[in-house]
């Protein structure tokens, strides 16, 4: 609603969907929905190992298979759709640059001019990635997509698994609609998101959360709940869109569905873990 403000996207993302391919069932995406999200992220594991995209001939069809059917049921389901070219493993961007090129290329193609769908461009440079090598992958990947959808929203990582979103300052990109993800763990980094968001948001750089998760503080164990619930009504304030991580039920905090939890869609509070029941809440807050 323009009368309100920007549009504020919120929702979550699966696991590797190479591992829980499942919980992106059409259904599950349905009550989401029905839940206030609007937003729906696919995680398709970039590396080359453990089944990720680069791996193998078999790895990447088997991807892409998958990534291709679930981004199909956020669409028919009308919700937005983040493609997420998902490091971790590899580091840097560059390592796969041919390989990401081919991919943005044909995705971008088969998904042209829908302004549903959202490109992710590298989820979470590591190691010794600089904003400059990151920077670098981008000015050869975004040109790839705007070829085909040259309105598309492009989310683009930030050093050190996209918590150093500040670091773009010294060298922004130039493409129009671009936002640079930031990526939050409150046991990790506890209220430093406030400073660092709002010197961004203030500078007018665009921000988007396109990864958080509720983890366990490391000292007594608890989960960061209160934090977590913080950080929600930090990005309602300021109309920054996101997506928790992860739907799924693997034996972590992080999880939404409970461990011992079968079920693919229609769960109650019962069904959820924590962390799920705050995400789920926070989805019509």
């Amino acid at each position: 609603n323009r009368r309100n403000g920007p549009l504020q996207l919120k929702g979550i993302s699966t696991h590797g969907i190479h591992w829980f391919p499942q919980y992106g069932n059409r259904l599950a995406v349905r009550q989401l929905k029905l839940l206030g999200a609007n937003l729906f992220r696919v995680a398709m594991y970039a590396d080359s190992s453990h089944g990720g995209y680069n791996e193998s001939k078999e790895a990447r069809e088997r991807n892409l298979y998958l990534l291709n059917l679930v981004v199909g049921h956020a669409l028919e389901e009308d919700m937005y759709v983040i493609i997420d070219w998902h490091l971790l493993k590899d580091e840097t961007p560059l390592r796969h640059m041919e390989s990401a090129r081919s991919f943005f290329e044909d995705i971008s193609a088969r998904y042209a001019d829908n302004p549903a769908v959202i490109y992710e461009i590298c989820n979470e440079p590591n190691g010794a990635t600089t904003w400059e090598d990151i920077r670098e992958y981008a000015q050869v990947i975004i040109p790839v997509i705007r070829q085909n959808s040259p309105r598309a929203l492009v989310i683009v990582g930030t050093p050190n698994f996209s918590s150093r979103v500040d670091e773009v300052k010294a060298s922004p990109l130039e493409f129009h609609n671009v936002a640079y993800a930031y990526h939050y763990y409150p046991a990790i980094a506890g209220d430093a998101y406030i400073p660092l968001l709002e010197g961004m948001l203030e500078q007018g750089y665009p921000v988007f959360v396109s990864e958080w998760g509720i983890d366990a503080n490391t000292v007594t164990g608890d989960l960061e709940l209160e934090r977590a619930q913080a950080f929600v009504e930090f990005m309602r304030r300021h109309r920054i869109s996101w997506t928790n991580w992860s739907l799924s039920n693997k034996d972590e905090s992080l999880s939404a569905i409970r461990s011992e939890v079968t079920k693919l869609h229609g769960w109650t509070d019962d069904d959820l873990t924590p962390s799920g029941r705050l995400v789920f809440r926070a989805f019509s807050e």
